[in-house]
């Protein structure tokens, strides 16, 4: 069974970071995937002040290079 990938954004602040799957930043940044989860949650933002801190936001998902809904 194929499973979705989901791709998500990496953002400092309002600047650009990095875009790939949760294992793929992980590996980039040096962190966990946990971290990387969590960040990308509500709960984190409402926690955080929004300069200076890492956001992480869910683009979609893609399996195989096609989007799939």
């Amino acid at each position: 069974m194929n499973r979705k990938t989901y791709w998500y954004a990496l953002y400092r602040g309002d600047e650009f970071v990095d875009v790939g799957t949760l294992r793929e930043l992980a590996v980039r940044h040096h962190t966990s995937v946990k971290t990387l989860r969590f960040k990308a949650t509500p709960t984190y933002a409402a926690r955080t002040d929004y300069a200076d801190t890492v956001r992480v936001y869910k683009l979609g998902n893609f399996l195989g290079g096609e989007e799939n809904d």
